[in-house]
């Protein structure tokens, strides 16, 4: 089994009399990183799917804000999938692990929680078979 690991964490929910709020902080459960970029996909077109790569160095927690769509990811060897459909509730991912999301729904938006900013070419393997070359090569 690998050592990365993907998995649900909690995300803070405090509800107020006069509405809910979530709270994503570094270092705590649902974050244990320093937080250096957030981004959000959203308006995926019906069918499509996104991602579809691994990160080199990048652990991430993803949060479905609205909507749903469903993450599915992989060492090389086992595959698991996981639903996003509830703000309480992200998907700590770690580095060099491939994840492709699909299944959104029209109203989904996805919020990434990342620990590196972007590094255009140099940050994932979009080519599956380059992914396992180099979980080979480790």
């Amino acid at each position: 089994m690998s050592k990365r690991q993907s998995y649900y964490v909690d995300i803070r929910s405090n509800q107020e009399a006069d509405g809910r709020l979530l709270v994503v902080e570094n270092h705590t459960a649902a974050i244990p990183f320093d937080i250096k970029r957030i981004f959000w996909v959203r308006d995926v077109i019906a069918g499509a799917k996104r991602g579809n790569h691994a990160t080199k160095r990048t652990k991430l927690v993803l949060i479905a804000v609205t909507g749903s769509c469903d993450v599915v990811v992989t060492d090389g060897k086992e595959e698991k999938t996981y639903r996003l459909d509830d703000p309480t509730k992200g998907l700590y991912i770690d580095e060099m692990l491939w994840r492709t999301m699909q299944n959104f729904t029209p109203d989904c938006v996805v919020e990434a929680v990342c620990d590196h900013e972007y590094a255009p070419g140099d940050e994932t393997y979009e080519d599956f078979d380059e992914y396992l070359e180099a979980l080979k090569n480790e």
